[in-house]
């Protein structure tokens, strides 16, 4: 097996994920019960898939707790990619790279990989919070718009910081750690944060949602870790960063935005928006073609 199929895989599921989670996020107004019962279906695949594999644990306590740690903090990068997803999937996505950028930017921090840093990428970067500026303003007209757009503004920093935080870790915890224990770890962290955000939104999870949309946050919950298993998979076959966080970002970003376009009917935009989408594209091809 190549590193070559297992992105081809990551890419068909990364972007099933993506829609499914645009779905179960309009279906939920209290994102946090959405989130509940996601990283709830999660953490139970993976600890029943680990369960049956007769894999070795491969860590120690310590390491395991750390992973846990890692996906406490996945959790609220999550919510905020709900969030955001709650206002427009296209606009949201389109800032995908971003996290992209934050990651590369603790690889030379942490790592000294100072050859993946580039004008650019930073002219890039420059283009896609001048975007997200646009959208901003275009969206602060009246008090109540105002308002989404400063939830919509901070979910979009939110999901950034910690996707990019979370990307970095994901690279780096695959050069030594079992998939099957990183998984485990990672979706138990991400499902212990719940309880915060239950309480922040002030929801009962299991107030006021139909089956069919707990249905839904299972079909989703499958298809995330199905997609961060692909990722790992792939770097474990050998598949570099410099190839795959590239080829990856254009599908997740370029597709969900066609999707949001045509099928969503997010295409209605002012001309002001339409600005905000040339610029923020330019920039995510800028980094993404870096």
């Amino acid at each position: 097996m190549t590193w070559q199929i297992a992105l081809g895989v990551l890419l068909v599921i990364n972007i099933g994920s993506v829609i499914l989670s645009k779905l179960a996020s309009d279906a939920l107004p209290e994102k946090s019960k959405g989130i509940f019962w996601l990283y709830l279906f999660s953490a139970c695949i993976v600890v029943l898939w680990f369960g049956f594999s007769g894999k070795e644990f491969g860590v120690g306590v310590a390491v395991f707790l750390m992973i846990i740690a890692i996906g406490f903090i996945n959790g609220f990068g999550n919510y905020c990619m709900w969030k955001a997803f709650g206002e427009s999937l296209s606009k949201s996505v389109l800032f995908f790279p971003l996290m992209e950028v934050c990651a590369i930017g603790l690889a030379v921090f942490f790592l000294g990989e100072f050859q993946l840093w580039n004008q650019q990428l930073l002219l890039g970067a420059i283009l896609c919070f001048a975007a997200i500026w646009i959208f901003r303003f275009t969206c602060s007209r009246s008090a109540k718009k105002g308002k989404a757009s400063k939830i919509w503004l901070f979910s979009i920093l939110g999901m950034v910081i910690v996707g990019g935080l979370t990307t970095f870790l994901v690279q780096v915890c695959s050069f030594t750690i079992p998939k099957g224990t990183f998984l485990m770890g990672w979706y138990i962290g991400s499902f212990l944060s719940t309880p915060v955000l239950l309480k922040l939104e002030k929801a009962n999870p299991f107030q006021k949602i139909s089956k069919k949309t707990v249905l839904l946050c299972l079909v989703t919950a499958v298809a995330i870790v199905g997609a961060l298993g692909a990722l790992y998979w792939t770097y474990q076959l050998g598949g570099p960063a410099s190839s795959v966080l590239p080829i990856k970002g254009l599908a997740i970003t370029i597709i969900p935005v066609i999707i949001g376009w045509l099928i969503l009917k997010e295409r209605r935009l002012s001309k002001t928006e339409w600005l905000g989408f040339v610029v923020g594209l330019i920039g995510a091809i800028l980094i993404l073609l870096r």
